[in-house]
């Protein structure tokens, strides 16, 4: 914990945690880094590393922000170093099976998950606007609720928010895992 002067700590937090296939963009920079403090923002995920276009789009999004790109394995260390120091950050990833695989590997990014867009998937079943899940991102978020961590959809801060158990509800109605 560091301290300013001699009397006051500061404590700074990872302020968001989020799924979300486009990573940053719109909503993401005008939206919730108004709602939420933000002094940088890490990026996980072993496809985004690899990708150096996508890198250099994200870099363009973030404007004056501190970006971090890395992949899952680096996610226990970095995740660590975000929570020890005196900068608020947003973790992002473009799938709940990063945010569980990173969860396995130990890191801890908290009990908080939020949701935003995930419509790039193929062969996905779509339960919400802008919302479509396949069986990978079921076993992901139940994994992830399992193990503690609520979960919410939401695509800009003022939106109502939906739970896991309603979202899980309507995916197994309409593609007959429930059954």
């Amino acid at each position: 914990m560091k301290t300013v002067g001699w009397i006051y700590p500061i404590i700074m937090t990872i302020t968001l945690v989020r799924v979300d296939d486009r990573l940053i963009h719109g909503q993401t920079m005008t939206r919730w880094s108004i709602e939420r403090p933000v002094d940088g923002i890490l990026v996980f995920g072993d496809d985004i590393v690899k990708d150096e276009l996508r890198r250099r789009v994200l870099k363009a999004a973030v404007r004056n922000l501190k970006l971090g790109i890395y992949g899952e394995d680096m996610a226990p260390e970095k995740v660590k170093l975000a929570k020890d120091s005196a900068k608020n950050f947003f973790i992002i990833a473009n799938s709940p099976q990063v945010m569980a695989h990173i969860m396995k590997l130990g890191a801890d990014f908290g009990t908080e998950l939020n949701v935003g867009p995930m419509n790039t998937r193929s062969d996905a079943i779509t339960v919400g606007r802008t919302l479509c899940i396949d069986d990978k991102d079921y076993d992901a978020f139940n994994y992830l609720s399992s193990n503690g961590v609520n979960i919410s959809f939401q695509l800009i801060p003022d939106e109502e928010k939906r739970t896991w158990e309603d979202v899980k509800s309507k995916y197994e109605t309409l593609s007959g895992k429930g059954d």
